[in-house]
């Protein structure tokens, strides 16, 4: 009886949010070029070196190389068709004046940490939850969790890892498992925050209340984990340290 009662109240609420929602993305407003974070992920990140990765845009190719494997940045030694700083998959989901910055960074033990800056374009759509990428061809999302990052000189910065298991077949047949993790945030101008819906909530309430639709990121870092350690966590967080100060604009 009660939730009978109470069925016209959330009929308006859900009409109040679809409403503000609708003014929020068709009302008239100023579209910024002003971002939260550098367009260039750093050389260095503590004993941690980077290097860019370049992608064939060839569909039938698709091959990844890394910076020192070309002579030329620009072109496929593979197949002579071009590179670019995005997949082929990315390139067609994403919006073209989408921005990405891609690094591969190793350490002197040999470990691998994948890195990525993308920014939205004029269409605010490039940003977007990044579990929809993730998911499919046999990838799945074990588990997801808020995880703290203690910084210097500022609040504790909170960021989304995402655990991933992943499927597949060796070239004899046999059934392979391997295990990885996904890390990331979204940044504002003067905004950040490990959650897609309060990103949102903030985009809406800049049009509606201020006219003005800021360039808005997701940083993210990638490696492998092993399902019996916490190691790889406190190596994302003294990453995520090192690496903030280098790329968030405050």
């Amino acid at each position: 009886m009660e939730t009978k009662v109470l069925r016209p109240y959330f009929v308006v609420i859900g009409l109040m949010l679809l409403t503000s929602l609708t003014l929020a993305f068709t009302v008239d407003v100023r579209i910024t070029d002003e971002a939260g974070v550098k367009l260039a992920l750093p050389e260095r990140v503590g004993s941690w070196t980077g290097e860019d990765l370049f992608f064939c845009q060839n569909p039938v190719c698709q091959k990844e190389f890394r910076r020192h494997e070309l002579k030329d940045t620009t072109i496929c030694p593979a197949c002579g068709e071009k590179l670019g700083p995005m997949t082929v998959g990315e390139k067609e989901l994403l919006p073209p004046d989408t921005v990405i910055f891609k690094k591969e960074y190793t350490n002197p033990n040999g470990k691998h940490l994948f890195v990525s800056i993308v920014l939205s374009g004029k269409e605010r759509a490039s940003i977007h939850r990044p579990e929809v990428c993730l998911v499919g061809q046999g990838s799945e999302i074990e588990k997801n969790t808020v995880v703290d990052v203690p910084m210097t000189g500022r609040k504790t910065l909170q960021v989304m890892v995402l655990d991933m298991l992943h499927k597949g077949q060796s070239a004899d047949g046999r059934a392979t498992k391997s295990t990885s993790y996904y890390a990331y945030w979204f940044v504002g101008k003067g905004r950040e925050t490990p959650y897609h819906v309060q990103r949102m909530i903030w985009m809406a309430t800049d049009r509606i209340f201020h006219n003005v639709s800021h360039r808005w990121a997701y940083i993210a870092v990638a490696g492998t984990r092993d399902e019996t350690s916490d190691a790889y966590v406190k190596q994302m967080q003294a990453f995520v340290h090192d690496l903030y100060p280098q790329i968030v604009l405050n």
